[in-house]
């Protein structure tokens, strides 16, 4: 009876022991020293403890020409449940010195086992460092495991980061394993998580966890992929997570993976914040290393934020094979798209293309695109897909141009709205008017019949490649009486311009607009940049005004010259939008094709410098160089034939006044 107590009184004394340090000294398997002995010892006592290495160059598995210890489970690991458990590879430098430069010391090598490398189960409070590990299912489970720690892991890759050997998963934090820190803000405490089959981060219902300084998808340099499947998963209700930061310290690199870079899946996934990366760029921003699609929101997430209110929070979302921004599947609504650059390089002057620059498709509503600078893309900018994708807003962005204004198309349509898309907004106000810009097909299409009710308000075209606003069916739909048609918009009849008069203190434009219960509607006038088509654009909206009972509507403007154009639009109740109306100047109708051709010419046009203006009647003239603003640039006396150096102005698009005409030149 007296030895029984005694047993029970060490077991005990044995659960309840203070804090210990444990040395792994060989990479053997079992027995004193090794690493699975360290665990095992972890879980006989409260803790904390710390697992340290100190292995000599004479251990079996030690390569000298790597400078790395191997170590190589034959079976699974002991399970972490135990709180305050440090393992910490970073020792064995401490030790035996720097003998692999490029990456960790000790490499944890599941090949033998193929399950998991560290499973931290209830366990707070546990810190991984310093370690290289690959080839399990799962590299390291946390499980319930609030405030861990992963700094300085290369996970899913070799020992010096430059080539596969991935896990399935490389970190997965799951059930409440809340404010946990991936990565850091030196180079000692960044993870390389890469080459991974499936995931290289998983998170899945936590909250308050924080990644960031990582490079997911890339070698160690972020100069080339090394692709996980997707770099970075959130699932289920992962909530308050904060991905990037506001210094460069704190960037994620997620770039290279072979399908997402980073999605966010599930109603549950909500309020967490994605700020500061780089998704679908190398690690300087310059160049392409993309993943297929660069964010993708599925599944209902819901009220998210990528970017925000500052610079030092824009991410840059870029380079992607695909997409750089995916909203999908039913229920996914209210997430922020602000103040990014998606499809240029991170000063937001050079092209690096996505696909598309932002899809939104699924039954995906609400969702804010704010302040972005999209541009640069192959194909649209913007796409809106699929019936009950409504009511998404998109203000204050550049769709078109880069960070300066200058021409940086998108291949195809700025927006695209197509398959049924109701009540989108784009624009509503000048202070949220968006400048579309310069795109390769129409400024804002809307390609089926089915789509209505999408408000498109005060915003400035320009250099469009198709017009500025296309309702189905492709080009100019002319005005019906009173408006009885169908169609994208109602094909909504645009307003007539009747008749411009100029005085010296103001210009009157009178016109008409042909629907029932005109009174009911909204006359949009806009200063025109004249489209080939003789249609718009219109550049800078000007006022609003109502017509009468009987469709007749008058403005007074002033802050305009008699050689200004002018075209307008309509909104109708229900927030329909028209085409723009025909341009009209003092003279009457115009286009870019006759403005001015029987009066001079200007070549070449674009030009990178130097333009030869030639008036073709061989007489003296005023000329004057206007930025798109309408700011003039420069005043010159021509005569006959003229070179012109304007190789110090910004590249941009440049009105060219001349005897009361304008030509367009554009500077590269």
């Amino acid at each position: 009876m007296k030895n029984s107590i005694l047993t029970i009184l060490f077991i005990f004394s044995t659960i309840v022991a203070s804090s210990a340090t444990y040395t792994v000294t060989t990479t053997g398997d079992s027995g004193p020293n090794t690493l699975r002995y360290a665990l095992q010892m972890c879980m006989s006592s409260a803790g904390p403890h710390t697992i340290n290495f100190n292995i000599p160059t004479t251990d079996a598995n030690y390569n000298p020409s790597t400078g790395v210890w191997i170590i190589m489970p034959s079976s699974d690991l002991p399970m972490i449940m135990q709180s305050n458990v440090t393992i910490d590879g970073t020792t064995q430098t401490t030790f035996a010195g720097d003998t692999n430069p490029y990456g960790p010391e000790i490499v944890i090598d599941g090949s033998n086992t193929r399950d998991y490398g560290f499973r931290f189960m209830n366990a707070q409070n546990a810190t991984l460092k310093g370690l290289n590990i690959r080839r399990f299912t799962k590299g390291a489970q946390f499980y319930g495991s609030a405030n861990s720690v992963v700094l300085g892991c290369y996970i899913g890759t070799n020992e010096t980061g430059d080539s596969i050997m991935g896990n399935d998963i490389g970190l997965e934090f799951i059930s409440n394993s809340d404010y946990c820190t991936i990565g850091g803000t030196t180079t000692a405490d960044r993870n390389i998580i890469s080459g991974n089959l499936h995931i290289g981060i998983r998170l899945l219902d936590v909250k308050y966890c924080a990644v960031k300084g990582n490079y997911i998808g890339t070698n160690r340099e972020g100069t080339d992929s090394l692709p996980n499947y997707d770099g970075m998963s959130m699932e289920g209700a992962v909530q308050f997570c904060t991905i990037g930061g506001t210094t460069p310290a704190e960037r994620n690199i997620i770039s290279g993976n072979t399908d997402y870079g980073l999605p966010l899946f599930g109603a549950g996934a909500t309020q967490n914040v994605i700020i500061g990366n780089y998704i679908g760029t190398d690690v300087t921003g310059t160049l392409p290393i993309g993943n297929t699609y660069g964010v993708l929101f599925d599944d209902g997430s819901f009220s998210n934020r990528v970017g925000g209110d500052t610079d030092a929070e824009r991410n840059i979302i870029s380079g992607n094979v695909g997409y750089g921004v995916f909203f999908y599947n039913n229920g996914t609504n209210n997430n922020l798209l602000k103040n990014n650059f998606i499809g240029t390089d991170y000063t937001g002057r050079h092209a690096i293309a996505n696909t598309a620059g932002i899809i939104i498709d699924g039954i995906s509503y609400k969702n804010i695109m704010d302040g972005n600078i999209i541009s640069g893309n192959e194909q649209v900018g913007i796409g809106i897909n699929i019936t009950a994708s409504d009511s998404n807003v998109i203000v204050r962005n550049y769709i078109g141009t880069d960070v300066d204004g200058n021409p940086l198309p998108n291949g195809l349509d700025g927006i695209r709205i197509s398959q049924g898309v109701q009540k989108t907004i784009i624009g509503g106000s000048p202070e949220e008017a968006n400048i579309i810009a310069n795109n390769g097909g129409c400024g804002v299409y809307i390609t089926n019949d089915n789509s209505k009710y999408n408000l498109i308000s005060c915003n400035s075209f320009y250099n469009n490649g198709g017009l500025a606003i296309d309702l189905f069916e492709p080009g100019v739909n002319l005005n019906d009486d009173l408006d009885e048609d169908e169609g994208a918009n109602k094909k909504l009849n645009f307003p007539t311009i009747d008749e411009i008069t100029f005085t010296d203190t103001a210009i009157r434009i009178n016109g008409n607009l042909d629907v029932l219960r005109p009174q009911t509607y909204k006359v949009e006038i806009y200063k025109a940049s004249p489209d080939p088509s003789g249609y718009g654009e219109g550049i800078q909206y000007i006022c609003t005004v109502n017509p009468c009972v009987r469709g007749a509507w008058s403005a007074y403007i002033t802050g305009f010259s008699e050689n200004d154009f002018f075209t307008t639009l309509t909104v109708d109740p229900e927030n329909n939008t028209s085409e723009f109306s025909p341009t009209y100047g003092i003279g009457g109708f115009v286009s870019k094709e006759n403005i001015s051709s029987d009066d001079f010419c200007i070549y070449p046009n674009p030009t990178d410098g130097k333009i030869k203006i030639d008036l073709l009647s061989g007489q003296s003239s005023i000329v004057e160089i206007f930025d798109i603003n309408g700011r003039r640039c420069e005043i010159i006396t021509v005569s006959g034939s003229t070179e012109f150096d304007i190789s110090n102005y910004s590249a941009g698009t440049y009105i060219v006044r001349a005897n009361g005409r304008n030509k367009v030149v554009v500077k590269e």
